[in-house]
C-alpha cells in the first residue's frame, strides 16, 4: 500500500462575489487547487442534477401516463419551463450523468434517438441560458442488455480494468465529445461555452482482492501485473495494484480529454462520507496523487437510516435531526474530513450530488452549504431537480421543485446565498445540536426552516420564528428580493406556495405567487400508478399583506393575468388585499 499523508490545511478563502451568474460564459481552470473562471475570479456554482435526457427518468413517470404516446415538442416545453424554474431559483450550473445505456450500443456506438436529442437540446438550451454544464459520461443507471454498459451493478468495478470496455468507453466519450450539436448550430459539445466539468465514471466502483478473480479479463490484468512486478498474490500486493491501476486510468482519461482539447478541468469521484472506510486508503491516495484536478464527493443524510427501512418506517429518516451528522462529516476524516488533508491541497473540489432522504424539512441545505464551504468546495449540483407537471406526481426519497415543495425549493435558494457569502475553509460548527445562526444565515432543526438576509435578499423557508427574525432583520425593511412561504414582519400570505417580492424602483413592487401545494400521498410512502402526490391549486385567494415604508392601503394595487392589468382593491389595516396563487401584482406606492 501507498504511503498516506495526513498533514491538515486550512486557508481561510472569502467569497469574492454575491452573485454567482457569470455572464457571458467563461471557462473554467484549477490552479493552486482553486477553480477559476477565465477573468480569474474564483469561480462559484450552484445548482442541480437536470435529468430529462434519462429514459430512466421517463421510465419513471411513464407509469402515471405522462408523456404518453411520447411527443418530443412537448418535452421538450417540459424541459424549458424546467429551467425557467431553476433559474428563478438562481441556479447557474445543471449536471448531467448520462444514462450510457440509453444512446449507444455494444460496441460503445452512439445511437441516434429521442434520449440523445433530448441531451443536445439541454446542453443547447444551458450555454443559451448561461448556464454551466457539468457532464458525467458513464452510468450505468436503467442500462439494458443492447448497450457496452451492462446493468448489473457489480461489473462496474471492471471499467477501469477490463482493457475491452476502456477501448468501448473511450470511444463513446471520444464521439459525444465530438458530437455536432443541431440546437447549437452544429457546435460540439466539447466547444460549448457552457461545459465546465467532465467527469469520466459517476461514482466509480473498485474491485476487492477476492472479487475481481470473478471476472476473467480483469483477473488476467492482475495476474499480468503481478508477474510484471515479480510479486505474490496477497492483501498487500493487490492494494498496490488498486493504487496503480486507478492512478493510471484517472491519468489516462486526463490525458484523453487534453487529447480531444476539452477546456473543462476533469473531475474524479470519491463519492460517501465513510467512503474511504469500505472503498480504502489506496483509492484516495491514488486520486490525490492522479493528474485529476478536481475531486467530487456526494452528501445524503438519511440514507444510511433508511437503509431496509419499511415504508411505514420512512416516516421517521425525515424526522430526524441531521445536523450532528454534518458536524462529523466535517470533523471526522473517515467521512469528509480527509478533504482537509495536505495531499489534497492541490485538488480544487466539487460536490456531484447532495440531497436529503424521505425529508421535507427545511432546515439542511443551508447547513450543508455551510458545510460545503468549510470543505473549500466551489460547486455544487443537488440530486435531482424533479421536472414540472412530472414533480406532481413524485413522492419518493428526493424530492426538490419550485412549486411543489415550496418550502424547500426557498431552504435551497437560501443554501444558495451561503454558498456566495461564507469564505471557504472556515471551521464549521454550529449554535447548538438543533440549530444555527451565523452571518447572514438561521436555521433549526425544531422548526424544522431555514432563512437567509443581507443588505438586498430576504429569503425564509416557512414562517419565521422570531429568534430568526431578532438575528437576521435587526430593524431592516427595505429589501430589493424577499422570497418567503408563510409570515415574517415584512410580508405574510396564508397559502401554501412561495411568493417573490421585487422592488423595481423606489416606488414600485412586483409580486408573483406560486400555486398553493398540498402532499395528497406522505411523501415517504409510494404512489400508485396515476395517483396524484402532491396537489397544485390556484382556486382560493387569500390575503396578502405587505409591512414596507411608504406603502399603505392607499398604495395602487394592480393584478396581471393573461396580459391584462386591473386595480385591485386594498382591504383596511394598512397594505392587504385578496390574492390569488398563480398571479403577479404590481404596487406602486
Amino acid at each position: 500500500m501507498m504511503p498516506v499523508r495526513t498533514t491538515i490545511f486550512v486557508t481561510l478563502v472569502l467569497a469574492t462575489a454575491f452573485s454567482i451568474q457569470a455572464a457571458p460564459l467563461q471557462k473554467l481552470h484549477v490552479q493552486d487547487g482553486t477553480l477559476y473562471f477565465a477573468d480569474g475570479t474564483e469561480a462559484l456554482l450552484w445548482g442541480v442534477n437536470f435529468q430529462p435526457s434519462l429514459s430512466w427518468e421517463y421510465r419513471r413517470m411513464a407509469r402515471h401516463g405522462l408523456h404518453k404516446p411520447f411527443d418530443m415538442d412537448k418535452y421538450k416545453a417540459m424541459i424549458d419551463e424546467g429551467f425557467d424554474e431553476i433559474q428563478q431559483m438562481n441556479c447557474n450550473l445543471i449536471r448531467i450523468h448520462i444514462a450510457t445505456s440509453d444512446i449507444t450500443d455494444t460496441e460503445g456506438r452512439l445511437i441516434e434517438n429521442q434520449w440523445l436529442d433530448a441531451l443536445d437540446y439541454v446542453i443547447a438550451c444551458a450555454e443559451k441560458r448561461e448556464i454551466y454544464v457539468y457532464l458525467s459520461f458513464l452510468n450505468n443507471i436503467g442500462a439494458t442488455s443492447g448497450s457496452f454498459v451492462s446493468k448489473n451493478a457489480m461489473r462496474k468495478a471492471d471499467w477501469m480494468v477490463d482493457p475491452k470496455f476502456m477501448t468501448r468507453a473511450e470511444s463513446y466519450i471520444r464521439q459525444l465529445l465530438n458530437r455536432s450539436n443541431r440546437y447549437n448550430k452544429g457546435q460540439t459539445y466539447k466547444s460549448s461555452a457552457a461545459l465546465a466539468i467532465v467527469e469520466p465514471i459517476n461514482e466509480p466502483a473498485y474491485f476487492t482482492h477476492q472479487n475481481i478473480k470473478e471476472f476473467t479479463n480483469c483477473n488476467e490484468v492482475y495476474q499480468a501485473w503481478l508477474s510484471k512486478n515479480n510479486k505474490q498474490d496477497t492483501k498487500e500486493s493487490f492494494s498496490t495494484f488498486r493504487y496503480e491501476n486507478t492512478k493510471e486510468y484517472v491519468d489516462r482519461m486526463v490525458k484523453l480529454f487534453c487529447e480531444e482539447d476539452v477546456n473543462a478541468p476533469m473531475a474524479w469521484s470519491l463519492g460517501w462520507p465513510r467512503a474511504i472506510e469500505w472503498t480504502g486508503e489506496d483509492i484516495f491516495q491514488a486520486a490525490a496523487d492522479s493528474d485529476a484536478e478536481l475531486i467530487s464527493i456526494c452528501l445524503y443524510p438519511g440514507q444510511s437510516e433508511s437503509s431496509n427501512k419499511s415504508v411505514d418506517n420512512l416516516k421517521t429518516v425525515g424526522e430526524a435531526n441531521y445536523l450532528p451528522y454534518i458536524q462529523r462529516s466535517y470533523e471526522n476524516r473517515e467521512y469528509h474530513g480527509w478533504l482537509l488533508e495536505d495531499r489534497f491541497k492541490s485538488k480544487a473540489r466539487v460536490v456531484y450530488e447532495f440531497e436529503t432522504f424521505y425529508n421535507q424539512s427545511s432546515y439542511l441545505y443551508p447547513a450543508m452549504a455551510k458545510l460545503f464551504r468549510s470543505l473549500g468546495i466551489q460547486a455544487a449540483a443537488m440530486w435531482t431537480y424533479i421536472l414540472p407537471g412530472q414533480a406532481e406526481y413524485t413522492a419518493a426519497a428526493h424530492h426538490l421543485n419550485l412549486k411543489t415543495t415550496p418550502n424547500k425549493a426557498a431552504a435551497f435558494m437560501a443554501a444558495g446565498q451561503v454558498m456566495r457569502s461564507e469564505p471557504r475553509f472556515k471551521k464549521y460548527k454550529t449554535s447548538s445540536r438543533t440549530d444555527d445562526h451565523f452571518q447572514h444565515a438561521s436555521l433549526s432543526f425544531e422548526f424544522g426552516c431555514s432563512a437567509f438576509a443581507d443588505d438586498e435578499t430576504l429569503i425564509y423557508s416557512e414562517t419565521m420564528p422570531e429568534n430568526f427574525a431578532r438575528h437576521l432583520l435587526d430593524g431592516q425593511t427595505e429589501f430589493k428580493r424577499i422570497v418567503g412561504r408563510g409570515e415574517s414582519p415584512l410580508a405574510s400570505f396564508s397559502g401554501t406556495g412561495l411568493y417573490f417580492i421585487e422592488s423595481t424602483s423606489e416606488d414600485i413592487l412586483r409580486i408573483e405567487i406560486l400555486p398553493d401545494a398540498e402532499f395528497v400521498v406522505p411523501h415517504y410512502r409510494p404512489n400508485k400508478p396515476r395517483e396524484l402526490a402532491v396537489r397544485l391549486s390556484t382556486d382560493q385567494h387569500h390575503v396578502f399583506e405587505l409591512n414596507r415604508s411608504g406603502y399603505s392601503e392607499h398604495s395602487q394595487v394592480f393584478r396581471t393575468t393573461g396580459g391584462l392589468r386591473e386595480a385591485v382593491t386594498c382591504l383596511p389595516g394598512g397594505l392587504r388585499f385578496n390574492a390569488k396563487p398563480g398571479e403577479r401584482y404590481e404596487i406602486l406606492k
